[in-house]
């Protein structure tokens, strides 16, 4: 199944999932019911269990298809856009499924993190990225700027008018020029005037 976001796909399994993808966004994984997936896919909720056997089996499709698209991403964006882009089109999914907690959220946020630590290798390599002390923590950092906004939507729709996305699209350039060129002036490691 090709990376693009899953509204072009019209078979029952592609209407499932972008149903799911978008309401385990809006309300969570616990609180959101097979039957009103199905409702907002047109279809009965025998068959989204026919087709991923259960709830959980739909969250961990939702979550390979993210990643997948994630790693598609990679393999044609520079390191530092792989997450931003990812976050467009899930990033509400992603602030929420990594806000619950449980074996799933751990499983993608694991996956996650090893996508970004492949990106920061990567950018090492190519020269795009400076290496960090802490590689790892580097990884963990460019998950938590990705998603971070999207924990902040509410707050952000109300700094820009009631926009979120709006809001979060005005500040993707600022992080990433923080990303590019860093954030502070003429201050070494140890901090001013050492």
């Amino acid at each position: 199944m090709s990376s693009m976001i899953y509204e072009s796909d019209l078979s029952a399994r592609g209407r499932i999932v972008a149903a799911a993808l978008g309401l385990f966004a809006a309300g969570g994984f616990r609180a959101t019911t097979v039957r009103a997936i199905a409702a907002e896919a047109g279809v009965s909720a025998g068959l989204v269990v026919h087709h991923f056997g259960s709830k959980e089996g739909l969250r961990r499709e939702c979550d390979e298809r993210v990643l997948r698209f994630i790693v598609e991403k990679g393999e044609s964006d520079a390191p530092a856009e792989v997450l931003a882009g990812a976050a467009n089109p899930f990033g509400p999914y992603l602030a929420r499924m990594l806000y619950e907690t449980g074996s799933s959220t751990d499983a993608l946020f694991d996956a996650l993190l090893a996508t970004a630590r492949d990106a920061v290798e990567l950018g090492i390599k190519s020269g795009t990225m400076r290496k960090s002390d802490d590689v790892d923590a580097q990884a963990a950092a460019l998950v938590t700027l990705g998603v971070a906004p999207f924990f902040l939507a509410h707050q952000l729709a109300r700094w820009a008018g009631g926009d979120a996305l709006g809001g979060i699209s005005r500040i993707a350039e600022p992080i990433a020029d923080i990303y590019a060129r860093g954030l502070l002036l003429g201050q070494s490691r140890g901090g001013a005037g050492q």
